[in-house]
């Protein structure tokens, strides 16, 4: 016998008026069904924003990389610009080079600037790492700072970026001292995790 005439004989046993639900039940039923539906589709949506935000935060960050790829690239072609943003040189007197050293001050400051301004798209770790090579950069090079200067050409970039920078030049961030308190610090850590590991 097939199915479709077996429920054909219970309804006709039956009356379809006892297997229709009351509109009790049926307000019953979605007063229990709306919410637990929501909810799944909260979930569905708080997962899909997860995994935006992990895509944003991986393709912001390539971006940072490539722009600091080129960068370097800038110093390869240039390798008597390197000095002054890495040796603590005096922006030079004379040109072309005196141009060509400011014009790579400005990329990098802007890279900086850039980092800075999208800092909620980059993972807090690969961010940290970033802020060191700032601030270290700021304060290795009289030239970055004569460029940042308010007077020069600071007044154009964001207060965040300045203060970050003051705030590394402030902690000597990249200087001898800094450099030694890390080493320190991080010998501190691994001997702490290897005798943890020992326990």
């Amino acid at each position: 016998m097939s199915a479709g005439r077996s429920l054909a004989r219970f309804l006709a046993a039956k009356g379809a008026a006892a297997c229709m639900l009351t509109v009790d039940e049926w307000t019953m039923l979605g007063t229990w069904a709306a919410p637990a539906i929501s909810a799944l589709g909260f979930l569905l949506i708080r997962n899909q924003l997860k995994g935006d935000r992990e895509a944003l935060e991986t393709q912001t960050s390539w971006e940072i990389y490539n722009v600091g790829g080129s960068i370097l690239q800038t110093f390869i072609s240039h390798p008597e610009c390197r000095p002054y943003f890495y040796d603590g040189l005096p922006l030079p007197e004379e040109e072309p080079l005196r141009s060509r050293v400011l014009a790579v001050n400005e990329l990098i400051c802007d890279h900086m600037e850039n980092i800075i301004l999208h800092r909620d798209a980059i993972d807090a770790e690969t961010y940290q790492v970033w802020v060191v090579y700032m601030q270290g950069l700021y304060n290795r090079s009289p030239t970055m700072r004569w460029f940042l200067a308010m007077e020069c050409e600071g007044y154009r970039y964001s207060r965040q970026l300045l203060d970050l920078l003051d705030e590394g030049l402030r902690k000597q961030v990249g200087q001898q001292a800094w450099l030694v308190e890390q080493r320190d610090m991080a010998a501190a850590a691994a001997r702490a995790s290897s005798g943890r590991k020992m326990r």
